[in-house]
């Protein structure tokens, strides 16, 4: 049975979240993907993918991976885009397939994920539910990722979500979590919109530190490198600017005019606008987490 959200004033994080990723969100989210597909490109370029699951898969020739919070499916969109990746799988050769689960909150965006895998992922299993929630088979995954995906799991719930993590990944597997840190442009205003517009009030997002100390607490080894980046929109594009902000609030009910005259919001959009257009600092951490990472090797920066 379908239950109606609450209005985008009154409606907290995740919920906002679940409203944006739908149908009827569509449009909202084609305008962020605008410039935000830039950040796959970035994660794509950062590890040597293409070696990286060759060495993770097992004898059988097959790889298992979830794809956790998938979303809309950009990250192997830009694997496939902008790496060797598809060159794994072959008609002529019995080259590694991925065996590819997804998971989110929303069957919208379980479907717009599936619908652009292409060799080598093979779509698998859909669980329909929050990371939190997810009860998967123990020892099963080689590679669990989640890009730009864990924002709305708050702080608090980390740790148990890694613990969840720790059972699913098989011994010798990883995990690969891209989140903004707390200096990046998703995080600082997302406190901003929530300090101007909410009164302080709500569930902030959770960040690449948040990430990195709950893989600690359940005992994985850690790695991690940082991405440093800006997005770029024309000052006069004033739409698109909208659009990609509500995005990164999941409130499309907050106008541009409004963020602009909305106290610390405002200030850090003025301070954002430079040469003709905003600017807006992004800082992503990629944590790589495992029982033992001593043979991770795939940083394409370190090579």
């Amino acid at each position: 049975m379908s239950r109606s959200l609450p209005a985008a004033t009154d409606a907290d994080t995740f919920d906002r979240s679940c409203a944006h990723w739908s149908a009827d969100g569509r449009d909202g989210m084609d305008n962020f993907y605008t410039y935000a597909t830039v950040d796959y490109r970035h994660l794509a370029d950062l590890i040597d993918w293409p070696a990286l699951l060759t060495s993770l898969s097992q004898q059988t020739g097959a790889l298992q991976l979830a794809d956790l919070a998938c979303g809309s499916g950009k990250f192997p969109g830009a694997l496939l885009e902008h790496t060797t990746l598809s060159e794994l799988m072959s008609a002529e050769s019995k080259s590694t397939q991925v065996l590819y689960d997804l998971l989110d909150p929303s069957i919208f965006a379980i479907e717009e994920a599936a619908a652009v895998l292409k060799p080598p992922f093979v779509e698998r299993d859909h669980y329909c539910c929050r990371l939190q929630d997810w009860q998967p088979n123990p020892e099963t995954y080689d590679l669990c990722w989640a890009t730009h995906a864990l924002y709305c799991v708050p702080a608090e719930e980390m740790s148990e979500c890694m613990a969840i993590l720790r059972g699913a990944i098989r011994p010798g597997g990883i995990g690969v979590v891209a989140q903004s840190n707390r200096s990046g442009h998703y995080s600082w205003f997302y406190e901003h919109f929530l300090d101007s517009i909410h009164g302080g009030n709500g569930t902030r997002f959770s960040t690449a530190e948040d990430v990195y100390d709950a893989a600690n607490n359940v005992g994985f080894e850690r790695q991690r490198r940082t991405l440093d980046y800006k997005t770029v929109i024309d000052e006069k594009d004033h739409q698109a600017l909208e659009s990609y902000l509500q995005r990164c609030a999941f409130d499309d009910s907050i106008s541009l005019d409004r963020m602009m005259k909305s106290g610390s919001l405002g200030q850090y959009l003025t301070s954002a606008k430079r040469q003709g257009a905003y600017r807006f600092q992004q800082s992503v951490d990629v944590v790589v987490f495992g029982d033992d990472l001593s043979s991770f090797n795939f940083w394409m920066q370190d090579k």
